[in-house]
């Protein structure tokens, strides 16, 4: 999954997450905590294709 994906797939241009892009949320399950999900993400993060890329500019907001 690259930045590209995150930023166009992941995030829609108003911010809002697609929760079919993500394993733990296509998949929810009631037992699930936020833990859970916060774990899911940082895996999708701290893969070797996602870890050199750049971070959204400091301060960016997404506005509906």
């Amino acid at each position: 999954m690259t930045l590209i994906r995150w930023t166009r797939m992941i995030i829609s241009s108003n911010g809002v997450v697609d929760p079919r892009t993500m394993p733990v949320l296509a998949k929810w399950q009631d037992s699930y905590s936020i833990k859970v999900v916060l774990q899911e993400l940082w895996s999708l993060m701290m893969a070797k294709e996602n870890m050199k890329l750049p971070q959204p500019p400091e301060g960016q907001c997404y506005s509906n």
